[in-house]
């Protein structure tokens, strides 16, 4: 048997002496919880010394602390609760079990500077105790003359109690006895006495540290008291605990505890503490195997236990010996050895061997803090010409109106002033601290993901739409995959081919897919969902749920659908938090976790972004607001065509940016239509309503598009440079862009976390998809204007053949307006050069802005600013056969007809503004229907 399991029939629990986030995180605690029967852990100033400060394990949430403001104190504290409630969490079963024994408790210490102050000690155990805030955690108090009191003033409150550096039998009564005086307070006040918990730890090890060399001494000696002291060398802490142990016995079963023990309340365990060995002459196990017990408690460090586990020999051994032992502490003053005085001297001693590694633990906190507190962020370097003016103006209006601080307290009138748009704003700025709420979640996100590595998943698929996906799209393309993490695809898409793509690509048994949706009512990824768990079913029946994670508002109807199911976890994230603004959310930070990405380390400069736009007090240059009356002011003088230049690796940042600042901005005739993947060309082929936004990487030679941008500055386009220290900077620049986004519609005047016209293309569907379940398929309510080599066209406009209906779609164009393209396609390198030559050749031709999208995508993004923004574009919607389609379980109908009626209801619903639209139905292969429009695509300008 294993000893660690089979000491627990001796009615001992063993408790780790020994605390460090990476073993919370990593499973290691756990399975000594589920292995190998461990009861509980308790810590010390030294351990978290070891812990903290030994080692690089918290420096984000250091550094993340530190920009909040926190004091080196409230740091330490911070971290520490944040560890101990992990632990407690990891306990709970136990705690809560039928067989709890008093058992799953974790232990945190009060300062060891209060070691003398009663008061002092009181406060911050009580402190300690409602911060940690669960019900196993013992607060960890001296055995001092000033902690007496405090220890029973602690038990009358409610709050369990680990009695620590108790090195004599005679303080150990005076310990009982405070413990007793403590529960019969809380019994006279008429409050319940049960789970009221405490241990006394009896310190051992040092006893014999400080006695023997003493006794080793008189030995060499020789003479009568040489022998005298042989006999007790080694015997002293023995000795100690077994007559503490009598007298334990002897305290809780009088009359007395009788009277206690009918209302509930539960003994004063004793606990044996430092019984690492410390002398290399005695056994690895002396203060282990020697003190197995009935209701005792041994802690040990994490090199005992595993000893123990190797060759341990359990059984009662407690009261072996008691006459010797009787014996040793009666004759010892024979020696000359007062124990009282000794032990005296190790509680300060064991005070100041705790003090220490704390003082230079708050040593090394401060100077961390101190590091973190001398970053920067990175600059914005904007030149703007003859638009300088304006927006220095406006940043000084901003500024003068104290902008900063009502931002920060949540103002709404900074953006409307009728009361209803007032209440909306306010309900969807949780984004504003939600870093600082996750960084509280890291290692939470980090052990869910040693825990699905452990259970052998080898790949990862996202499935949303909208902001829940975009961030782990932005993280797949800026990253490498981390050594510590899985690979990840994202699929958001109703596209049949695409889905095909992934099913093929995945080991599906051993793949976990997140299902992301904020309402929990989004049809696109609980289709996903639906797909996937019926292909797992076939695979592995009941246990199919293990293999999904959802990640969704609390309240969704999407908790009960996961529960039902068996999903494996469900992270619950924040409902005043809005889909484009989620990136520092569950929604994208666990997909980041599991590709292996440092979330602490992002989440610590996200936290220093919003330090730099006034989170934590006034700031001389707030950049998030800067960028924000920029681009506000820009708009209102015809640049609103934002243009996104990035090196390769930051492509896809695009699709992050298009729906955050279209979605929010692109309402009541306004916006800033962000335009993403347009390469840049010669500085004639530009209008008026542009301005540049290069954001790139310090250090990186780029001079393709720096060449061009200095170029296109100095024929007077407005051109902002973002450099970035590297990819973990996009935590900053996400904060950011949210921050500059909202400044942006207060320019405006709108509301920026509304999304009023996304609901017309969802009606428009919700009402084709009821026909297709009536009568079996999508109406085809218009003819094509023309058809031409197996492609159709539909357009307002005329025409006899493909040229003439481009030509006449395309003489629409106006300057200043722009070209969408809508692919409801299977993405493919072919499909995307296709695309991006068309809009090369617009862009060449008419002079406008061109952005590309591939459908339904852009209708939870950028469609928002299609229906809503100014009446500027010209919009051509790809479709085509859907050959590789496939079922929906549990639906009358396909992905590919589900994607069409998406398609056809977004374009009635751009039809029902009066947009200019043109749709392309590109038969069966889509490739080859772009390659044909492109051949008949005549010369535009």
């Amino acid at each position: 048997m294993n000893p660690l399991v089979d000491i627990r029939q001796f009615d001992q629990s063993l408790w780790l002496d020994f605390i460090s986030r990476p073993i919370l995180i990593d499973g290691k605690l756990q399975r000594r919880i589920s292995d190998e029967a461990l009861r509980g852990v308790t810590s010390n100033p030294a351990i978290f010394a070891k812990a903290i400060g030994d080692s690089t394990d918290y420096d984000a949430a250091i550094a993340a602390l530190a920009l909040q403001g926190k004091t080196t104190d409230e740091i330490y504290t911070s971290l520490a609760v944040a560890d101990v409630q992990h632990a407690c969490d990891l306990f709970r079963p136990l705690y809560d079990g039928p067989d709890h024994g008093s058992d799953g408790y974790v232990s945190l210490e009060v300062s060891p500077t209060l070691v003398n102050d009663t008061e002092g000690t009181i406060t911050e155990g009580l402190e300690l105790w409602h911060a940690v805030n669960r019900p196993n955690v013992m607060i960890k108090v001296p055995a001092t003359l000033e902690g007496l009191p405090a220890i029973r003033r602690l038990i009358a409150e409610g709050v369990n109690v680990n009695v620590t550096l108790i090195f004599s039998v005679e303080r150990y009564k005076l310990v009982a006895e405070a413990f007793l005086a403590g529960l019969e307070d809380r019994a006279t006040a008429g409050l319940p006495l049960a789970r009221i918990d405490s241990v006394a730890s009896f310190f051992l090890s040092r006893i014999d540290v400080l006695i023997d060399p003493q006794l080793e001494k008189m030995v060499a000696e020789g003479g009568e008291k040489g022998t005298l002291a042989q006999s007790m060398v080694g015997e002293v802490a023995l000795a100690s605990a077994k007559q503490a142990y009598q007298v334990y016995k002897g305290i809780f079963a009088g009359p007395r505890w009788a009277a206690l023990q009918a209302q509930g309340a539960e003994t004063q365990r004793l606990l044996w503490a430092s019984t690492g060995n410390k002398n290399p002459k005695y056994d690895d196990l002396k203060y282990v195997e020697n003190l197995i017990g009935p209701h005792t408690v041994n802690t040990v460090p994490v090199e005992t236990l595993d000893i123990f586990r190797t060759k341990g020999q359990p059984k009662v051994r407690l009261e072996d010996g008691l006459d010797k032992a009787q014996e040793v502490l009666r004759r010892l003053p024979e020696l000359g050895l007062n124990l009282e005085e000794l032990t005296n001297h190790l509680e300060v001693d064991g005070a100041k061997k705790f003090n220490e590694p704390f003082g230079k633990l708050m040593e090394s906190i401060n100077s961390k803090r101190q590091q973190a507190l001398t970053g920067t962020v990175a600059a914005a370097t904007m030149q703007l010409g003859q638009y300088q003016a304006a927006v220095d103006a406006k940043i000084q209006a901003l500024n003068q109106q104290d902008f900063t601080a009502g931002f920060w307290d949540k103002k709404a009138d900074l953006w409307v002033q009728d009361e209803a748009g007032q209440a909306s704003i306010r309900s969807f700025m949780g984004w504003l601290r939600v870093a600082e709420t996750m960084v509280g979640r890291v290692a939470e996100i980090e052990q869910f993901v040693h825990e699905v590595k452990a259970a052998g998943f080898k790949h990862v698929v996202v499935m949303g739409m909208g902001g829940s996906t975009m961030a782990p799209i932005v993280f797949k393309a800026a990253f490498e995959q981390g050594a510590s993490g899985l690979p990840m695809s994202v699929l958001d898409t109703t596209d049949p081919g695409t889905v095909r793509e992934i099913e093929a690509a995945v080991p599906l048994a051993d793949t976990l897919f997140i299902v992301a949706s904020k309402s929990g009512t989004t049809a696109e990824p609980l289709a996903f969902g639906d797909y996937f768990y019926a292909k797992l079913k076939e695979l592995k029946g009941d246990k199919a749920g293990e293999n999904f994670v959802a990640i969704t508002d609390p309240g969704s109807k999407f908790v009960t659908a996961a529960t039902a199911q068996g999903y494996r976890r469900i992270f619950l994230n924040f409902s005043e938090v809005g889909g484009r603004f989620s990136a520092l959310s569950y929604f994208g930070l666990v997909p980041a976790a599991l590709y292996g990405l440092p979330i602490g380390e992002m989440l610590a400069r996200a936290v220093r972004m919003m330090r730099a736009c006034g989170a934590y007090g006034p700031v001389a240059h707030n950049p998030g607001l800067e960028l924000g009356a920029a681009l506000g002011v820009l708009a209102e003088q015809g640049r609103d065509k934002l243009t996104l230049v990035v090196p390769d690796a930051l492509a896809d940042l695009g699709l992050w940016l298009e729906q955050l600042i279209a979605e929010s901005t692109g309402k009541e005739g306004k916006g800033i239509l962000p335009v993403a993947s347009e390469p840049l060309g010669d500085v004639s082929i530009y209008g008026s309503d542009r301005v540049f936004v290069y954001m790139g990487y310090q250090g990186q030679a780029d001079a393709a598009n720096t060449d061009k941008l200095r170029q296109l500055q100095q024929a007077g386009h407005p051109v902002i440079t973002i450099l970035m220290q590297d990819a973990l900077n996009l935590g900053a620049e996400f904060y950011r862009w949210e921050v500059a986004t909202a400044v942006a519609s207060a320019v405006f005047g709108i509301n920026p976390f509304d999304q009023p016209n996304v609901q017309a293309a969802k009606t428009a569907t919700d009402g084709l998809m009821k026909v297709v379940e009536t009568q079996g398929s999508l109406p085809e309510k218009t003819q094509p204007v023309a058809r031409e080599n197996g492609v159709d066209y539909y357009a307002a406009v005329g025409g006899n053949n493909a040229a003439e209906v481009l030509q006449a779609f395309f003489a629409q164009t106006k300057p200043g307006d722009f070209l969408c393209l809508q692919a409801y396609l299977t993405e493919s390198p072919a499909v995307s050069a296709s695309l991006q030559e068309l809009r090369l050749r617009v862009q060449q031709q008419l002079h406008i802005a061109t952005t590309s999208g591939y459908g339904p995508r852009f209708l939870h993004s950028t469609g928002q600013y299609h229906k809503g923004g100014p009446d500027t574009g010209l919009f051509v919607q790809f479709t085509d056969d859907n050959p590789q389609d496939l079922a929906l379980p549990g639906r009358s109908y396909t992905f590919g007809t589900f994607k069409n009626a998406q398609a056809l209801g977004d374009l009635e619903a751009l039809q029902s503004y009066n947009r200019r639209t043109l749709r392309v139905h590109l038969g069966s292969n889509a490739e080859q229907g772009l390659k044909t429009l492109l051949a008949a695509l005549p010369k535009l300008g």
